[in-house]
């Protein structure tokens, strides 16, 4: 039987936000019809026991090794039965009629491919997720210390995480973050799931420019608004830390990736 929306959610290392994030779910004031699917992708920190005693409504898929969030979200889309798919990360709580909010802009607007909520840190404040496309020496300003205190640096930056608007309207952006993404199905079945070449990270602005490319707008809707329990790994402790986190040598492959695949090319909302 078909679904309104496919919540899709890849665990790999918060089993406990993972339980709050399904409570929440179960929980919440809905008119849409829905239903949860949970891609079990860490082997060492396993979840499978939990959600099928606790939440046997969800559709769990095991992956038998940690696959990345791109490749974990593409199982999970391949076994969606939604005409809408909602990427939604195990740390974000959802509120009532939240989704309601995202299928009725979507139904409202057949041209929009990816739609994105307001993301809320957990004392309400603004949360920045949606950008302007990064350039590679964005990359370099958020990673070393010394180049991130420099006001040409700090101006770039803010220019990316578009600190020049207030974030209060609905408007048509760059990318947005892949912790909550709203997805057309028609627009998916044109463009595609996750390029799998990506582990972790940028896999969420290629694909955005992937649906800007096919013709398909991506919008910033804070009219829905969720909190999300979130910290950025790779940009945690001094430059020596950094470069000796994993996460930062992943997120380094995935630059180098992205900016060869699109060199050259040309703003795709130009």
């Amino acid at each position: 039987m078909k679904k309104d929306v496919s919540i899709l959610i890849v665990h790999y290392n918060t089993p406990k936000l993972l339980r709050q994030t399904l409570k929440g779910i179960f929980a919440m004031k809905s008119e849409a019809s829905f239903e949860v699917i949970v891609v079990d992708n860490n082997p060492n920190m396993r979840v499978d026991e939990m959600v099928r005693t606790e939440f046997p409504q969800v559709t769990l898929l095991i992956s038998d090794r940690n696959t990345g969030f791109g490749n974990g979200m593409n199982l999970a889309m391949s076994r969606a039965i939604g005409r809408y798919l909602f990427i939604f990360n195990p740390d974000i709580a959802i509120t009532d009629h939240a989704l309601d909010e995202l299928m009725k802009y979507m139904d409202a607007h057949a041209d929009v491919g990816v739609v994105a909520p307001r993301l809320s840190n957990p004392d309400k404040s603004l949360q920045l997720s949606c950008y302007r496309f990064m350039g590679p020496s964005i990359v370099l300003y958020r990673r070393i210390p010394f180049l991130a205190k420099m006001p040409f640096a700090q101006k770039a930056v803010d220019t990316y995480l578009m600190k020049d608007w207030d974030h209060k309207e609905t408007r048509d952006v760059d990318y947005v973050l892949g912790a909550a993404m709203f997805i057309r199905r028609e627009a998916y079945e044109i463009v595609g799931g996750f390029d799998p070449k990506y582990f972790i990270y940028f896999e969420d602005q290629d694909w955005c420019r992937r649906f800007w490319k096919a013709g398909w707008r991506v919008v910033y809707h804070p009219k829905a608004d969720f909190v999300h329990y979130h910290r950025r790994e790779t940009a945690e402790g001094g430059l020596f830390s950094q470069l000796f986190n994993p996460l930062t040598h992943k997120q380094m492959k995935s630059a180098i990736y992205y900016y060869k695949k699109y060199r050259g090319e040309k703003h795709p909302r130009a």
